[in-house]
């Protein structure tokens, strides 16, 4: 699990510090020079913006099918081969066994709300592979209406095929109300 935060953590550093040099809207630039890391990343330090449909897919997928409590639409954008590493520390392999823990996580909930703070696709320009990075917050009512808030950051990988095939998920209950 350390080795799954450390490539999530990478990702996030390696994409933010590896852009070509552009002129940005606050007249600052971003450098094209190697990074000098004090450490060499096991997958890689070397990304560039991604496809924007997948990150699109993934919001609208995973995220308003939970929100709305529509997860039979997972089978459009999720591979069959999925492999789900949770934050509570399980794990669920396979598009039929995460559709039905996820109908079963939900109906725990009268309602949900979710809120994307940023969407990010990356593209791993060594690996040739596709991620998009989400940053969330999560507002829950349970059936006793009960109230939590959640911090949720997600890894996921889309494979050669356009179909989210790895999510690693990471979360900080923020406060209950």
């Amino acid at each position: 699990m350390k080795k799954l935060i450390f490539v999530s953590m990478i990702t996030f550093v390696a994409f933010s510090c590896n852009q070509k040099s552009e002129k940005a809207e606050d007249t600052k630039t971003v450098s094209t020079a190697p990074m000098a890391l004090s450490m060499t990343p096991t997958y890689s330090s070397s990304f560039q913006m991604g496809n924007p449909d997948y990150a699109a897919m993934i919001v609208k997928g995973s995220w308003k099918d939970w929100q709305d409590n529509t997860m039979d639409n997972m089978q459009k954008w999720a591979a069959d081969s999925i492999v789900a590493l949770h934050s509570n520390a399980t794990i669920t392999r396979g598009v039929d066994s995460l559709m039905a823990s996820w109908k079963k996580s939900r109906a725990e909930y009268s309602a949900v709300t979710d809120s994307i703070d940023a969407v990010i696709p990356v593209y791993s320009t060594d690996k040739k592979e596709n991620w998009v990075l989400v940053w969330a917050t999560e507002y829950n009512t349970k059936k006793d209406g009960t109230k939590d808030t959640t911090a949720v950051m997600e890894t996921w990988r889309i494979n050669k095929d356009g179909k989210a095939d790895l999510l690693m998920q990471f979360d900080r209950h923020s406060r209950k109300n």
